[in-house]
């Protein structure tokens, strides 16, 4: 079992992240890397690192957006650069940083974000760390995975998604279930004569 002082990767605190907050696949839709824009050549289109959406309207139809860091310098530069949040901000009702342990502060948190903890550990640092915390958390004792609400976010009123955003969210969840692209046919030379 890993201990925190292991540094998970982005890609497991996202596993983490959507086993312990959004485990229920009939109540949430959990999208990775969602690309904001619809068009791929360019490249250049905003991602987020994870976005997810309630589907049941008597939860209000909640919309969380998830950013990962990993490194310190990490969130120190999207701190110089705040409207790096802006789309992240623009659709979801909660804005959440997502980190290791003990990365950040909670003081170190913008007031319009919370700030969620993951990664691994044993059953006596899990001990540890619950004895800190007052929120949400999950610990898997078979994995040692581990998630900690540290910083609830604000819940903000928001407009609902564009036509945009929504053909986004439905290309990821396309593309996860069917991640094999189709390749795009040979264009011929039409001769009008």
């Amino acid at each position: 079992m890993a201990s925190p002082a292991y540094t998970p990767s982005a890609s497991r605190l996202l596993d983490i992240l959507e086993q312990s907050l959004h485990a229920g696949k009939s109540e949430w839709l959990f999208l990775r890397e969602l690309r904001v824009s619809t068009g791929r050549r360019s490249g250049g289109g905003q991602r987020l690192d994870a976005f997810a959406l309630n589907t049941l309207p008597h939860q209000a139809m909640k919309r969380i957006c998830y950013e990962i860091k990993i490194s310190r310098a990490d969130f120190l530069c999207e701190m110089r650069q705040p409207l790096k949040r802006r789309i992240g901000m623009r659709y979801s009702n909660e804005f959440y940083f997502v980190t290791p342990a003990n990365l950040l502060a909670p003081n170190e948190v913008p007031v319009e974000a919370g700030l969620v903890e993951a990664g691994f550990a044993t059953t006596e640092e899990w001990r540890e760390i619950i004895t800190r915390q007052n929120g949400y958390f999950y610990y898997d004792a078979v994995t040692g995975a581990y998630c900690v609400v540290t910083v609830p976010a604000p819940w903000r009123d928001t407009p609902g998604p564009t036509w945009q955003f929504t053909a986004a969210m439905l290309r990821n969840r396309q593309f996860a279930a069917n991640p094999q692209r189709v390749p795009q046919p040979a264009q011929e030379r039409l001769v009008f004569e």
